[in-house]
């Protein structure tokens, strides 16, 4: 690991040349003379003239990052009427108009936040002839120098109300614009910013302009963005599955983190469904959430507490303690929940054996609780503008997990003569932890070299015990205990270097993680055979992408090189064909195009999809009498052709998509050659392909603002072609309508409704459900106080409802999981931010198969 990180960073400093002379920094509000000074510091090969009073009104408010002298002072000097010229190694500024009168102030909106951009022109009183015109910087500051006494002067930006203002050339401090609102046959029409903006591989959800930023938390947004639904903890985006999930470029590990993120503190969130060479090639989609600049330094307190009921109580308390000053941040986080779940679980279940059909109805109702404690200590440090290092250390455990079964009886038919019945009692018990988690980082910029690196280690355990008494005074009684035991432990490291190139940005990186994984399964009555499983799987990637801008055009293309080795054990003793070494190639590319109110953007990427180490087990679990589930150490990975067209208008978005997946992996379910039982196995087919589209529409109609999404997807899969009782090729078709009612700035209610049509997916054909949830947020006392009212799924139509056709087997499912429910949430926050930490892990996608 060591020798490939040097030879990346070597073949970097050769192909990418430095620049000693180079500017990082953050100017804020600092006056242009204060900046060339800054400048004259910086460099040795020029000389900086300027006049001091000429310049001292103009104040800049930018980032520079990695530009040379020249660049870095036309940078700050952006829209003011100052020209600079250079000559050799003289570099001259001045202010173009020499009129000592000045029109100075800044704009903001009618939140107090700048306005960058945003038009200034002034005119003569006596004919309106324009005078002068301007454009505020970053900080939505402005300096329009003039020779009159008086002045008319204007402010615009789009989708806001224009501002006349006359006045004598002088400092007329703040200027605030509000939204352009009209109403047109009794509809009101609201001006505001594009809430949609296209960006490489996806779209970016402006938050802070708009409701979201009062939705309560960062779930909370989520499950309001295009393309993404939330169930509970369960975050998945359409025709993606589970995304990736980053806070500041921090990785998401425990949803706990996004319930802990309020809404006022996010500034946006990219939705990204073609996920460039950085990220892992298993890794379809990501969600990145950025937040606000944090506030100033000192102690702050988060507290929340959440009850809910669900038939019975359930709820958790969450403490958040930072501390920060000059650059330090200490942190710290505790979490305890207790949290009950259940099933009303009618399932039935057919063998077609070659002389009779065996039917099992069965009611598999159960109940379970679980408490878990987790708590997180870390720090970050500022170095500077450019560096920053830091490290967390996050434990685990679950305290209580119990369940059992409720009233569970089996009938047992042979054809349509009833064999008997057997009554199920089964305790379950699982555990989990402690866990361990460490994760470091270091952020910086060296010569105009941006370094950004993570480590993490891993070392988890966890197990399930079932004891299951089956009665029957027909079928036979029996008893079946099974214990399962699991323990990971995973190390891995992330390096990315980064330069200008071209007028672009390239960067290559490494991404390395050894994962070892020991498993034991055992069933002392024999039903089952016991196993005794190790792998250790070795990880090497190496990647290079870069991105360009021209004009109204972008383009973004990566490639990622993996190099995977497993090697698997069964009873200590390696076994040939599950033992693999993969050399894969994964390249993207995204070409866009932006011209307001459009965008366009194609985008083509190759991923894959490794089993999951529980697929990879060899062993066979007892489910039921008639019914086992099957590990598979033979599986192979997926790997997954995707094109994604995507438009978008001012608040229409809409996509279009095809995947191709090679060596597809699906749940199969065939007939035992021993015994009339059926086997449930994941197992690779030769191809599966799916076209699916979804369009968006978010208008805002003032107190009114409704979301309404259409999701379309069909997938193409001969199941019969297997020996599936039935071959089904069903569309889908989702409709989400979610509403939002403003009654006050600090209150509003929330009216979600959903559909979801019948649809096939490879051997499983799904059945239509839908629900309806309805909330009401209130922020009270300055904002210090949140309150969350809730109800979800009022009239029990949320289901788990499936049917599973095999190879002359059939499984039915029609599951009520407890989803109606009540609670209610209160957050005290005092003095809260965002945490400094810039980490973002490494080895996710290990984490996720662990």
């Amino acid at each position: 690991m060591k020798k490939r990180i040097l030879f990346l960073v070597v073949a970097y400093l050769c192909v990418c040349p430095t620049h000693a002379q180079d500017i990082n920094h953050v100017f804020k509000r600092n006056s242009m003379p204060d900046v060339l000074k800054y400048c004259q510091e910086h460099t040795r090969r020029y000389t900086i003239n300027f006049i001091y009073n000429e310049l001292e009104d103009y104040t800049v408010t930018s980032h520079v990052r990695a530009k040379n002298i020249p660049d870095a002072i036309r940078q700050a000097i952006g829209f003011y009427p100052i020209s600079m010229t250079v000559d050799d190694s003289l570099i001259t500024v001045e202010s173009i108009p020499k009129d000592r009168q000045k029109l100075i102030g800044r704009l903001v909106d009618e939140a107090g936040q700048p306005m960058c951009y945003a038009n200034v022109q002034l005119f003569t009183v006596n004919d309106s002839s324009f005078i002068a015109g301007g454009v505020t910087n970053e900080n939505g500051d402005f300096v329009v120098p003039c020779s009159t006494d008086r002045v008319i002067a204007k402010f615009s930006y789009v989708g806001y109300k224009t501002v006349y203002l006359v006045t004598p050339p002088k400092r007329i401090g703040y200027i605030k614009l509000y939204p352009d609102v009209h109403t047109i046959k009794g509809v009101t029409v609201k001006g505001s910013r594009p809430q949609y903006k296209m960006q490489n591989g996806g779209v970016s959800v402006d938050v802070e302009h708009s409701l979201l930023s009062k939705m309560g938390t960062s779930l909370d947004v989520l499950g309001e963005l295009p393309r993404v639904s939330v169930s509970g903890d369960n975050i998945s985006i359409f025709a993606k599955g589970k995304p990736e999930i980053y806070i500041n470029n921090k990785l998401v590990r425990d949803n706990g983190d996004l319930t802990n993120l309020k809404s006022a503190d996010i500034k946006s969130v990219d939705v990204i469904t073609s996920p460039g060479a950085e990220y892992n090639a298993a890794v379809k989609s990501v969600i990145r959430i950025h937040t606000k600049a944090p506030q100033g330094d000192g102690f702050s307190v988060r507290n929340t507490s959440n009850v809910r009921y669900n038939t019975q109580w359930g709820g958790y308390e969450q403490l958040d303690l930072k501390y920060r000053t000059r650059g330090f941040e200490v942190f710290g986080k505790s979490f305890l929940s207790s949290l009950f779940a259940g099933e009303r679980n009618p399932v039935s279940s057919s063998l077609y054996l070659p002389d009779y059909t065996l039917t099992m109805k069965e009611n598999a109702d159960d109940v379970f609780r679980q408490s878990v404690f987790q708590s997180t200590l870390g720090f970050t440090y500022d170095i500077n503008q450019e560096s920053s290092f830091g490290a967390t250390y996050t434990l685990s455990k679950t305290l209580y997990g119990k369940g059992h079964t409720v009233d569970y009886v089996s009938e047992i038919w042979k054809d349509d003569q009833l064999q008997g019945r057997i009554a199920n009692n089964e305790d379950m018990e699982i555990w989990a932890g402690p866990m361990h988690e460490l994760n470091a980082y270091y952020l910086g910029k060296v010569a105009g070299i941006g370094i950004d690196f993570n480590g993490t280690y891993i070392w988890r355990k966890n197990g399930r015990n079932d004891h299951i008494i089956e009665e029957s005074e027909t079928l036979g009684s029996r008893v079946v205990n099974t214990c399962n035991t699991t323990h990971n432990r995973m190390v891995a490291g992330k390096l990315i270097l980064s330069h200008k190139l071209g007028g672009g940005k390239i960067r290559i990186g490494e991404e390395i993680s050894h994962t070892n994984t020991h498993s034991i399964y055992d069933n002392p009555e024999n039903y089952v055979d016991s196993s005794r499983i190790d792998i250790r799987e070795s990880n090497d990637a190496t990647f290079a992408d870069y991105s360009v801008s021209r004009g109204d055009w972008s383009l973004n293309a990566g490639l990622r090189y993996e190099h995977v080795k497993t090697e698997y054990y069964a009873f200590g003793v390696r076994q040939e064909e599950p033992s693999r070494t993969y050399h894969d190639w994964f390249p993207n590319f995204s070409i866009a195009w932006n011209h307001s109110p459009w965008s366009l953007q194609l985008s083509m990427s190759r991923k894959i999809s490794r089993p999951s180490y529980v697929s990879l087990r060899s062993n066979v679990q007892y489910i039921g009498r008639y019914s086992r589930e099957a590990g598979n150490p033979y599986l192979r990975p997926t790997f997954a052709h995707n094109i994604e067209l995507t438009a978008i208008y001012k608040w229409l978005y809409l996509t279009i998509g095809y995947d191709y997946d090679k060596d597809c992996i699906a749940y199969y379910s065939y007939l035992s050659d021993k015994e009339p039982v059926s086997i449930l196995q994941n197992r690779n087919f030769n191809h599966m392909q799916d076209v699916y589209a979804s369009i968006v529409a978010s208008p805002k109609f003032g107190w009114y603002q409704p979301t309404l999404e259409i999701d379309l997807g069909k997938n193409f899969f001969n199941a019969g072609k297997y020996g599936s009782l039935k071959a089904g090729n069903d569309p889908s078709c989702s409709i989400r309508l979610n509403s939002k009612f403003v009654i006050s700035k600090q209150g509003f209610i929330t009216l979600n409704l959903k559909y979801n049509s019948e649809s096939s997916q490879d051997f499983v054909k799904t059945r239509a459900d839908g629900t309806v949830d309805i909330a009401y947020v209130q922020s009270f006392c300055h904002n210090k106080f949140q309150l969350n009212l809730y109800a979800n799924d009022l009239f029990k139509t949320r289901k788990s409802s499936w049917v599973q056709y095999g190879n002359k087997t059939a499984f039915s499912k029609d599951c009520y999981e407890y989803t109606r429910s009540i609670g209610m949430t209160l957050t005290y926050n005092f003095n809260v931010s965002k945490s400094r930490y810039k980490g973002t892990g490494a080895g996710n996608e290990e984490k996720n198969r662990l």
